[in-house]
């Protein structure tokens, strides 16, 4: 409800320590913040030292504060069975698709489609990981999924966009006792949801939320550990970064995802 408090929403955060109390932290330090209260956007923010985490070095900033939406992708993987050899669709080809197209097919997804209706996302997609795309403004999506999946249809279907209709499309491109993946945050409390069909298909439904209240921010830390090794090449996903005095640029191009807008990163300095 409005109005915000100040610093409000955000919780995508990178930053320097200016001052510390404690014997982990110097002031200097480059470190990820894990905000507990959704400040992150403050010109200063106070926390507990357990909600830093050090960045390495070698990592650049940019690609350092992409550590916590990673941390969240992982987090969910973590829930997911073996994944190996099973074929995976994700509804939704924003960062947070694009990250999961990326870590499945490194865990051995035997099929990886992405499913968005922005052209320049689905482009990155296929560079960072994903085996097939498809415009689901261009084409059916159900019936592409079927063709490419010779009938099969997939194992487990993520869904990272939150939206009505992209949550009621996911029973229809999973096969019957298959996974189905809530990540999407709704922008709506309560939804139509198309329950017959996922009761009929008996499916399984996995949902994820709240990684920062896992212990020790494991998830968050592995993030950070999988870019600084290069193991996970995150450079791709940044596709804008904007000093803060054009904030309203930058929200609005993120809004819009024109001129090829995927992860817009606001910087403060």
């Amino acid at each position: 409800d409005y109005p915000f408090p100040p610093g409000f929403s955000g919780h995508e955060c990178v930053g320097v320590v200016e001052e510390s109390k404690s014997p982990e932290f110097q002031p200097g330090n480059r470190v990820l913040v894990i905000p507990p209260k959704v400040n992150a956007w403050a010109e200063c923010i106070v926390v507990e030292p357990e909600w830093l985490i050090p960045i390495p070095s070698q990592v650049p900033l940019e690609e350092a504060v992409i550590a916590q939406l990673l941390g969240c992708v992982i987090y969910t993987c973590k829930k997911l069975d073996n994944i190996l050899g099973k074929r995976v669709a994700i509804v939704g080809q924003g960062p947070a698709g694009i990250l999961f197209s990326m870590l499945l097919r490194q865990l051995g997804a035997r099929q990886v489609i992405g499913l968005d209706i922005v052209d320049h996302r689905l482009e990155t997609a296929a560079q960072m990981g994903a085996d097939h795309t498809l415009n689901v403004d261009k084409d059916d999506p159900v019936e592409a999924v079927r063709e490419l999946t010779q009938g099969y249809m997939s194992d487990v279907v993520i869904e990272a966009v939150g939206q009505e209709e992209t949550i009621n499309l996911c029973p229809d491109l999973v096969r019957n006792f298959g996974e189905m993946v809530l990540f999407g945050g709704p922008n709506n409390k309560v939804m139509s949801f198309g329950f017959e069909k996922f009761l009929r298909k008996q499916l399984k439904t996995t949902s994820t939320a709240h990684t920062q209240r896992e212990a020790g921010l494991t998830s968050f830390r592995l993030a950070m550990e999988f870019i600084d090794s290069g193991r996970s090449d995150i450079a791709p996903l940044i596709s804008h970064q904007i000093p803060f005095s054009d904030l309203q640029c930058a929200l609005d191009l993120a809004e819009s995802r024109k001129n090829g807008a995927i992860k817009v990163l606001i910087d403060f300095g």
